[in-house]
């Protein structure tokens, strides 16, 4: 009979780690709290044709889902479509002038010449700069578990390429004199829910990624990534239980013998791969309280969902507008833990690629605004109208000045619904925060604590965004297979 792995959470890393289990052979069950696959990967469809992707909006490092299928033998073109963008995001700063971040190597130089002229030569010199970076920590950090050992026999020279001694700020700083294309480059840490003035500048390693390998949209929405993986798990024989939450991790003479739903029955199994966020798999479901106080949060997210009755010519599929002084918001979100006096806001239209996110001439609108992590400090149960009536006036004075009488669907979603839905660590969105230069040794291993526990998820190694949580169901399905000689 074939080893039984449970599977804690149909999110890309639990799925990702299904996947691969079952191909080789195990018993695969998967048990998820809500009621489909996907964790944050979600939507949001409203009753008058407005569809939106209400969590991860932007692909990048195609190349990770595609092998994925490929090692199973599999071809990902026949499960989705990925859909080259033209541009990652359109930027607009705050003195009016705007950027595009084309996906193309030798355009986006151009885009660079035209907004910032002063700046090209330094920019091929801060390319090469990210680059070794990712040279530096792509066989430590991105594309295998972490393991000291493997540190230890790596170049010592590769430690002095990933820049861990300055914030990210700092490094961009020291590269550009124009505080615009600083800007710009501060925005990446967020990407991992870390800020620009206090997180290593290694996280400089995720500019080269995005302009070096493009960005991406999924025809149908992103959700159709999460419904290929779990199609391809089901095809190699896992089973789901979607509305079944686990309320603890069982365990017998070190090491685990199964998990305890919340209906109070109890299941055994040989290993367990925890797709769960990793402080409360560790908090809640093993009991070990202490270690909410080892980890800082990352920064969680105020949405508005806006089914916008008109189109927008000067917006593209992504969109920023910054604030005017970035240094003031990440300090109010993580030194005062309140929402940004004057927030920068992304709006994400996914119409603008895919003409059946909208009904036509209309346009759906994700608006994303960084928060803090829940605490105290901030009540969204009272705070949250008048916060969302400040977002949609600050929208208003960026030049959509008809939004209140556009608006035709609105639906909120606040770091209270991270946090109840998705167990998210203080209602985070990426679980713990990259903001000190120890971060990527400290986060949790895919292999666990207790024997037989593998994690997989966004908080655990190597990090969050849909490449590298689909890279921790790897790494965690690899350990688990190399530990049961599979």
């Amino acid at each position: 009979m074939p080893n039984h792995v449970i599977v804690i959470g149909a999110g890309l890393g639990g799925l990702s780690a299904a996947i691969r289990l079952a191909h080789r052979g195990f018993k695969v069950s998967v048990f998820e709290k809500n009621s489909t696959a996907g964790g944050k990967m979600q939507e949001v469809i409203s009753d008058n044709g407005y569809r939106f992707d209400a969590g991860p909006t932007l692909i990048t490092m195609p190349f990770v889902f595609e092998e994925l299928f490929k090692s199973v033998g599999r071809n990902l073109n026949d499960y989705l479509a990925l859909v080259p963008l033209e541009s990652a995001c359109k930027y607009f700063f705050s003195d009016g002038s705007s950027f595009t971040a084309y996906c193309d190597l030798n355009r986006l130089r151009e885009e660079i010449a035209r907004v910032f002229p002063s700046e090209t030569e330094n920019f091929e010199r801060y390319f090469q700069y990210s680059k070794k970076i990712y040279d530096a920590t792509a066989e430590n950090f991105i594309y295998n578990p972490l393991s000291f050992s493997r540190l230890l026999k790596s170049n010592p020279l590769d430690l002095l390429h990933i820049d861990a001694f300055s914030t990210t700020h700092a490094a961009n700083a020291r590269f550009f004199k124009d505080s615009r294309l600083v800007q710009f480059l501060d925005r990446f840490p967020t990407y991992v829910g870390s800020s620009p003035y206090l997180a290593p500048a290694t996280l400089n390693v995720i500019p080269f990624v995005e302009i070096a390998f493009g960005g991406f949209y999924v025809k149908g929405g992103m959700i159709q990534l999460a419904k290929a993986y779990q199609r391809l798990a089901e095809e190699f024989g896992a089973t789901f239980h979607f509305n079944q939450s686990v309320q603890a991790i069982l365990t017998s003479n070190g090491k685990v013998s199964g998990v305890k739903l919340e209906s109070g029955e109890t299941i055994e199994c040989d290993a367990i791969v925890s797709n769960d966020d990793a402080i409360h798999t560790y908090a809640n479901l093993l009991g070990e309280k202490r270690i909410e106080e080892k980890y800082e949060a990352s920064c969680s997210g105020f949405v508005l969902c806006l089914g916008v009755g008109a189109t927008h010519e000067r917006l593209a599929h992504h969109n920023i507008f910054f604030a005017s002084d970035y240094e003031k918001e990440f300090a109010e979100i993580f030194e005062q833990k309140m929402m940004p006096s004057e927030p920068t806001i992304y709006i994400s239209i996914s119409a603008k690629s895919d003409e059946g996110q909208a009904p036509e001439g209309k346009e759906n609108w994700f608006v994303l605004i960084n928060a803090p992590f829940l605490s105290p400090a901030y009540d969204w149960e009272k705070n949250q109208t008048a916060y969302r009536n400040l977002v949609v006036n600050r929208l208003k004075s960026l030049g959509f000045s008809s939004l209140d009488g556009q608006i035709e669907f609105e639906r909120a979603i606040t770091p209270m619904d991270l946090k109840m839905k998705f167990n998210s660590f203080r209602g985070s969105i990426y679980g713990i925060s990259s903001n000190n230069r120890m971060s990527a040794f400290l986060r949790p291993r895919n292999r666990g604590k207790v024997k037989g526990l593998y994690l997989a998820s966004g908080s655990a190694h190597p990090g969050g965004g849909t490449p590298m949580v689909t890279l921790s169901g790897k790494f965690a399905a690899e350990l688990l297979m190399a530990d049961f000689k599979v």
